[in-house]
């Protein structure tokens, strides 16, 4: 069985294709692993707020969490959606065999943290090693 592709990959603009896995992944799969949890700086995943993660307008990958905390009544929806993240969660991160890390899941709760003035969040870190257990396969 191969992995399947990411299913927006023709979409992808190119500030993320360094932050966007080429495969189909399953949250409920990552959720389910025993990961290591640490406290990690604010500032070493802030860069992901600049990126356009999110879609608006039915069109993905339009706008960034900044434009969100800098306008929430024009992204309303994301806003509010940010604002009900449960930071008691921690952000689930891969980090690349070039170094890169990648948020996986919880950009919402990292843009609550950095408006609420958190100096760090936590995070499970999937290691490059165990994507495999995570991708969906055809």
């Amino acid at each position: 069985m191969t992995r399947r592709p990411f299913p927006l990959a023709d979409q992808v603009p190119p500030e993320l294709s360094s932050y966007i896995l080429d495969f189909h992944w399953d949250l409920s799969l990552l959720r389910q692993l025993e990961l290591a949890t640490l406290s990690v700086p604010l500032g070493e995943l802030v860069g992901h707020l600049d990126l356009p993660f999110w879609a608006y307008g039915g069109r993905p990958f339009q706008v960034t969490p900044h434009q969100v905390a800098a306008d929430p009544v024009v992204y309303r929806a994301q806003y509010d959606r940010t604002m009900a993240a449960d930071l008691s969660h921690p952000l689930d991160v891969v980090r690349r065999p070039d170094g890169l890390v990648t948020i996986l899941d919880g950009i919402h709760r990292l843009l609550r943290a950095e408006i609420e003035g958190q100096t760090a969040v936590e995070v499970r870190v999937l290691p490059w090693d165990l994507v495999d257990r995570i991708s969906v396969r055809d």
